[in-house]
């Protein structure tokens, strides 16, 4: 009793603080789930977390450790400066062939694809408590449970929806459309909405299946604002533009997104 009033008293930590495990010295984080994971565990200020990617939603004034470019963007000075250390990044054959050739870096591939956020925050366990220590992922994992609670709340009824990959802008929709995957997958699977007939995650859009849809579809351009933070909402008629940090993110980012969008409309 007396060791824990004193550390909360003075600041020092305690075994029931949520840290990365002792015998890890400097983690990086290419992963968006994970870096929003680690975010909403409190530890962008630990000591321990060197770098994240500068697409991630983090303020440059939250984080004091370095955003570095996209995996396969990194040089090869600069993963050798990874080494002894323990980095995450999202599934990629060729960023997995990169870091195969150092030895000295534990790299975990996060494995993502087609995944619902409620199978994003159980990969996340899976991935993340091996390293962790007195932190509390089920938790967190019943928030964003709570989240899709407030979300089926909010969305329209009966309402078709249409998930484009970028902003809609001058009328010229995007290349691809979202449909088995994220929280997208998860709104289908759940019967909230109706949307683009395919059983592929993403898919070229087809001008004739677009022309068949009922009257009254919504097209909804998302795209992700990363570290600039930025959220925004532009409505015009049946096309609704969708800005906010971490909306292309598996898990946290996208429920996130669209709790932004439904409450906002």
């Amino acid at each position: 009793m007396i060791i824990l009033l004193l550390s909360v008293l003075f600041g020092i930590p305690t075994s029931f603080s949520c840290d990365f495990n002792q015998d890890i010295k400097s983690v990086y984080s290419l992963s968006g789930p994970v870096t929003l994971v680690l975010k909403e565990l409190g530890l962008l200020k630990n000591p321990k977390l060197k770098g994240i990617s500068v697409f991630h939603p983090v303020a440059k004034k939250d984080f004091a450790g370095s955003f570095l470019p996209g995996g396969v963007f990194l040089s090869p000075e600069a993963i050798k400066g990874l080494s002894g250390s323990l980095l995450f990044y999202d599934e990629s054959r060729e960023l997995t062939r990169i870091f195969s050739r150092y030895d000295k870096i534990t790299a975990i591939e996060i494995k993502t694809r087609s995944f619902t956020p409620p199978e994003v925050m159980e990969a996340m366990e899976k991935y993340l408590n091996p390293y962790l220590v007195g932190c509390d992922l089920v938790k967190l994992t019943g928030q964003l449970k709570s989240s899709l609670e407030d979300l089926k709340k909010m969305l329209p009824k009966e309402i078709p929806l249409l998930f484009f990959l970028g902003l809609i802008q001058n009328n010229k929709l995007p290349e691809l459309v979202m449909v088995q995957d994220g929280i997208v997958k998860w709104m289908i699977q759940e019967k909230l909405i109706k949307t683009y007939p395919s059983e592929l995650a993403y898919v070229n859009w087809s001008a004739r299946i677009l022309n068949n849809l009922p009257q009254g579809t919504f097209h909804i351009g998302l795209k992700d604002s990363g570290n600039l933070m930025e959220s925004k909402i532009i409505k015009n008629k049946q096309v609704i533009n969708l800005t906010y940090p971490g909306a292309l993110i598996p898990g946290i980012g996208q429920v996130e997104a669209m709790v932004y969008l439904f409450k906002n409309l």
